[in-house]
């Protein structure tokens, strides 16, 4: 109808001005027009669009919620598992091969392709489409309209081809193996639930341990004949029945490794070991494995190195009645012979109030830091000089050949509770030790944090006494030797009982007094 009045139009215009063209009014209808076939045409191409992305979700979910059914069933759990991506990697693993030979169904591989990944956002397209949300509680995906976190859209990830997502244990499935009479024990029967292409559900199968009776006999009927060629005829061919039941296969025993695997000192670190079977003769090869490498048969005592891995098993050469043994593994370290050298100490990094005083002197063998201003302002030009500031000073001790995890002298101290005034007192410092060692070879810088905190005088000794924090009793230095770290520790050691007293990691110095102190060490091992 409007295409008619346009052509009516333009005849008008043509036969009263009697020229070629359109007009302004014209060109703007056709615009119009355009415009509004343009729009519709963008909106039917768009719901195209969007209903193949729908489409193509509502198909993704109905194969994936298939496969969480037979996971689930198969004894596989998403218990608590609430992102998408984390359900689909699940499902990307396999049983150990350890079970292949007692199960049964197509869940003793993985389900997905490794590939398989989840676009994730947290809220809808413009469009508002459905998204697919893992319902954690029903254990599959829904599809539905709403905001939160759900996938927008599942794809194939060409980067993850090569992942390998590894193997779990998993719960007894329906189907189960009757070890003692190798046959397998179906499970009552289970039927399906009424089931939705879009959303099927899971099944929900009894409890294995009921399905069936461990002590349960196969069918002999199930079982080919022992002498299948035998007739029935006479002489000694008898009837060719036989007994179908089968032994249980021997699981053949740990080896014994000797000595034990453990943390040894130096001069005690055992040279070769020796492994024994405990098998019954003819029935294994005793086996043996250095630090993960392969597997080799064990003819000889093994030579011993520190930080040395070793696993020993029983493997079997008659699968048919034994099974290969447990492994047993055993880890032998070796604590250093000692450590030795020597130190030199520097102090930094004081901090304190607004009027912080400091002086600090680090040359030559004895290392010192005072702080504190000791004059009171009396008023009139006149003050009171107390006379005595804070100090504290560290000489360092060489040591010799210092077993590990025992303690020894680090280095000795010196702190003088002092008398300060308007707040000039430090509250904190950094001792510097820079070490060098001969045993083993190196040099290093470790850090000793210092706290002060200032208490008020009383009548109570104690309660007054000034408390001087050892603020990292576990320094920062470690150092890695034949495969144990160690790590230097420090404490407080109080010389002079009437001067401070310790208190864990706190020195407690009493007023006006100057305590003799000993920082001490050791070289702690992780095994």
């Amino acid at each position: 109808m409007i295409a008619a009045r346009v052509i009516a139009l333009r005849s008008d215009v043509r036969s009263s001005h009697c020229r070629g063209g359109f007009s302004l009014l014209e060109l703007i209808i056709m615009v119009a027009i355009i415009s509004v076939l343009a729009s519709v045409a963008v909106s039917l191409l768009s719901d195209d669009s969007d209903s193949a992305r729908v489409a193509k979700l509502q198909s993704d979910v109905a194969t994936l919620n298939q496969m969480v059914a037979f996971y689930v069933a198969d004894g596989g759990s998403l218990a608590g598992i609430s992102a998408p991506q984390t359900v689909l990697d699940k499902m990307k693993r396999s049983r150990p091969q350890s079970e292949w030979q007692q199960h049964v169904g197509i869940v003793s591989g993985r389900l997905l392709d490794v590939r398989l990944s989840a676009e994730v956002t947290t809220l809808p397209d413009r469009s508002n489409n459905p998204r697919a949300f893992w319902d954690r509680t029903k254990q599959r995906f829904v599809i539905k309209k709403a905001a939160g976190s759900a996938v927008s859209d599942f794809y194939l990830d060409e980067s993850l081809a090569s992942a390998d997502y590894g193997t779990e244990k998993r719960a007894k499935s329906i189907v189960s193996f009757n070890a003692s009479n190798k046959g397998w024990v179906w499970g009552t029967s289970v039927s399906s639930p009424t089931a939705t292409y879009l959303d099927p559900q899971p099944f929900k199968a009894p409890t294995p341990g009921s399905a069936f009776d461990p002590s349960e006999t196969a069918d002999p009927s199930s079982n080919p004949p022992t002498n299948p060629g035998g007739g029935s005829g006479g002489g000694d061919g008898g009837s060719g029945g036989g007994d179908p039941s089968q032994p249980t296969r021997a699981v053949l025993p740990i080896p014994v490794i000797s000595p034990g695997g453990g943390t040894f000192a130096f001069t005690g670190f055992p040279t070769i070991v020796s492994i024994s079977s405990g098998a019954p003769p003819d029935v294994s090869t005793l086996m043996y494995s250095i630090n993960g490498g392969g597997w080799q048969e064990y003819t000889a005592s093994i030579l011993l190195f520190p930080a040395m891995t070793l696993q020993a098993r029983n493997e079997t050469s008659r699968p048919a009645e034994y099974v290969t043994g447990p492994t047993n593994t055993q880890t032998y370290y070796r604590l250093t012979s000692g450590f030795s050298g020597a130190g030199e100490g520097s102090w930094g990094n004081a901090l304190g109030g607004t009027n912080l005083v400091t002086t600090i002197q680090n040359s030559g063998t004895t290392s010192t830091f005072k702080s504190g201003n000791t004059k009171f302002d009396l008023g009139n030009g006149e003050y009171l000089d107390a006379g005595v500031e804070n100090s504290m000073s560290f000489t360092p001790a060489s040591f010799e050949k210092i077993t590990p995890n025992v303690w020894f002298d680090f280095g000795a101290m010196q702190i003088l509770n002092g008398t300060t005034f308007y707040d000039s007192e430090a509250t904190g410092v950094t001792l510097s030790v820079s070490m060098n060692l001969t045993q083993p070879a190196l040099s290093f810088i470790t850090y000793v944090n210092l706290g002060f905190i200032s208490t008020t005088n009383t009548s109570d000794r104690l309660a007054s006494a000034d408390i001087v924090q050892l603020l990292n009793p576990t320094t920062d230095f470690t150092v890695t030797i034949d495969g144990v770290q160690y790590r230097l520790e420090l404490e407080w050691v109080s010389k002079d009982p009437a001067s401070s007293v310790v208190q864990g990691n706190n020195l407690l110095v009493y007023e006006a007094a100057t305590a003799a102190v000993q920082l001490r060490g050791r070289f702690t091992s992780n095994h």
